[in-house]
Order: structure tokens, then sequence, then C-alpha cells
């Protein structure tokens, strides 16, 4: 099962891949190694300075939103149903 963590990373990951970057461009970018960004997606945790830099990389922000029902609407695309 994946963390939202894990999810997080693979979602910046595939973001990355449809600009044409591969993981190994994508470490590059922030200074990792190929393998480093290969463990951190196997991780339950790590830096959140890491994360933010791998999210800027692919052009990214990192930003909290409400948790509510009004979110859920939002996102399922109910809003206006």
């Amino acid at each position: 099962m994946n963390t939202k963590h894990q999810e997080l990373i693979e979602f910046i990951i595939e973001t990355g891949k449809k600009q044409g970057l591969d993981q190994k461009h994508l470490a590059a970018k922030v200074s990792m190694t190929s393998p480093d960004l290969s463990r951190l997606k196997k991780a339950d945790n790590s830096r959140f300075s890491t994360i933010e830099s791998l999210a800027n990389a692919v052009g990214l922000k990192i930003a909290l939103v409400p948790d509510d029902d009004l979110l859920a609407k939002i996102e399922s695309g109910d809003l206006f149903q």
C-alpha cells in the first residue's frame, strides 16, 4: 500500500515525465542521484525541503488546503451539480 508520502513523490515524478524528465534528470536537477530518488520513492517519510525541491523542479508548488466537504465536491467535479 502506498502512503500519502509515496503518492506525492510519484505525482512529482509523473509530472516530470510529462515534461520529458526521466528520474535521472529530475534527481540531477535537485542535486540527488537516481538511486537516492528511487530510495525516496520507497521511503515512508523524507524532509519537506527535499519534496519541495523536487516539486519546484517540475514547476509545482506545495500548498495546504482545507479538508472539508466543499473541497471534496470541488475535486470530484460535483460542486455545480
